[in-house]
């Protein structure tokens, strides 16, 4: 293990093993030019964005003093968050799944979008109608929707080809222009700015809310289906890998396409939330730190997963061999905003501060919060011992020292929360329902799989309350809509 418990006692400074050297990603090779003229139709942007249209036609304009109406603003998203981690089982998902229905169902307004960059497509499952099957080796039902409603077109898969091809276009298409010509005739002759082979993530929305009735009807959703879209329609032409599955930097132009993305989103897109693998080194885990601009990492108590944060055999700890060699590239946008502690017992609805500083909407034990804070403490040794942790924080350089003069502190209270463990019965139904907390009543409920049960007042209210401070913490205060009646 690279750290000792016991170091949590000691001076900041001390006693810290240095961690493996960071084994960069080898020098890219040159992109694969397979499906050269994929896009000339599928790209070329449906509506000018951003853009007020008008008819020049005064000859035939009846109504020349009306004034046309304006196609929509477009406005980066206000917040944009990765869940990445580079372990299953810490809750990421369930995490992902809460806080988005929440931050939507706060905000009726505004919209949010959520994209499924996970290889196991788990919160597409339950947005779409929970992860219940009907038997053994069934598909789970929501992702079972998500093929019967989606083509391979239209679901995360396609548009991270759409990016890969969008990005390919301009290339040949700047080439091209430079030698007075272009391969793809009057489509690119005709016009010289580029931005139109810009992706529309609007292409790929679905609405889950038209599916599953629990979701709240301002959340949309670019889906991916298991195996069905990360392996079964990946049968590109021989010799050329799906750009997801390739080594190298060949990734980063469609990442830089994703950012331009995100940022054309209509303005009533407020938050962008992506569910990444627990494969950090993963391509599509990269994509998702290039183009938004924060992290939140679930945590366990486990000593060994916290560790591979920092190391790990397998070249896939999220910190050491994805993030900071991510930033050596000038390719990493997200920074740290939240750790999460998950699946924390609780003694008391009431919000609470450990001694270290760190904040949680509830009252785990006294012994949990002792380990918080030694946790956190580890993370605070790492940032001084190696430079190139610390500034993977989100405006770390921000913090200042406590009332007490404490600048430990002031780190753990803005950087670590916690996440209670949700009763079985209440986690149950809303993974396999697809129900989301922020939506359950105290109604008695059935799973598909003849699970039945109810959740008292009271406790429903009470993961409503920090599920919201949850959402609070990784946005702003503005998502304060009452809670809905439990």
């Amino acid at each position: 293990r690279w750290y000792s418990s016991a170091q949590t006692a000691t001076h900041p400074r001390s006693r810290v093993v240095a961690p493996r050297p960071v084994r960069l990603p080898p020098t890219p090779s040159p992109l694969s030019r397979s499906r050269e003229t994929a896009l000339t139709a599928s790209l070329t942007p449906s509506s000018s964005r951003g853009k007020a249209t008008t008819t020049n036609n005064n000859n035939n304009n009846k109504e020349k003093g009306r004034t046309p109406p304006a196609a929509p603003s477009t406005m980066a998203p206000t917040h944009s968050i990765a869940f990445c981690n580079n372990r299953g089982g810490v809750g990421k998902t369930f995490m992902a799944f809460q806080t988005a229905c929440e931050t939507a169902r706060a905000r009726p307004d505004k919209k949010v979008l959520v994209l499924d960059f996970s290889l196991y497509s788990d919160i597409t499952a339950l947005l779409l109608g929970g992860s219940a099957r009907e038997g053994f080796g069934s598909p789970m039902k929501g992702l079972q929707v998500t093929v019967e409603n989606t083509t391979e077109d239209t679901r995360a898969e396609g548009l991270i080809r759409d990016l890969e091809h969008a990005m390919d276009t301009d290339e040949h298409a700047a080439a091209a222009e430079k030698k007075g010509g272009s391969i793809f005739g009057a489509f690119f002759a005709k016009k010289k700015d580029l931005s139109t082979a810009t992706v529309d993530l609007q292409n790929y929305l679905i609405r889950p809310a038209d599916h599953n009735a629990a979701i709240p009807g301002n959340l949309y959703l670019v889906p991916s289906a298991g195996s069905v879209s990360w392996t079964d329609t990946q049968a590109e032409e021989s010799g050329h890998q799906p750009l997801w599955t390739r080594k190298g930097d060949e990734w980063w132009p469609a990442a830089q396409r994703l950012r331009a993305a995100v940022a054309s989103l209509p303005a009533e897109f407020e938050a962008v939330m992506v569910d990444t693998d627990h494969l950090a080194a993963c391509v599509l885990t990269k994509m998702a730190l290039a183009t938004c601009d924060s992290v939140v990492v679930p945590l366990s108590f486990d000593d060994g997963d916290f560790n591979r944060l920092f190391q790990d055999v397998t070249g896939n700890s999220l910190f050491t061999d994805v993030m900071i060699p991510m930033r050596a590239k000038s390719q990493l946008r997200a920074r740290v905003a939240k750790c999460v502690f998950t699946k924390v017992s609780s003694n008391k609805n009431e919000e609470t501060e450990t001694q270290g500083g760190i904040h949680s909407p509830f009252r785990p034990s006294n012994t949990v919060m002792a380990q918080m804070d030694a946790m956190a403490q580890q993370v605070w040794s790492a940032c001084m011992h190696d430079d190139r942790y610390r500034v993977l924080f989100k405006d770390v350089d921000s913090i200042a020292p406590g009332a007490d003069g404490n600048v430990v502190q002031a780190f753990r209270s803005r950087y670590f929360t916690a996440m209670k463990m949700a009763a079985d019965l209440a986690a149950n139904i809303s993974k396999m329902n697809g129900l989301p907390i922020c939506s359950m009543t105290s109604q008695t409920y059935v799973a598909p799989s003849g699970l039945e049960g109810q959740s008292g007042k009271a406790v429903l209210d009470g993961l409503k309350a920090e599920i919201q401070k949850l959402v609070n913490a990784f946005t702003s205060d503005e998502y304060n809509l009452p809670l809905s009646a439990s």
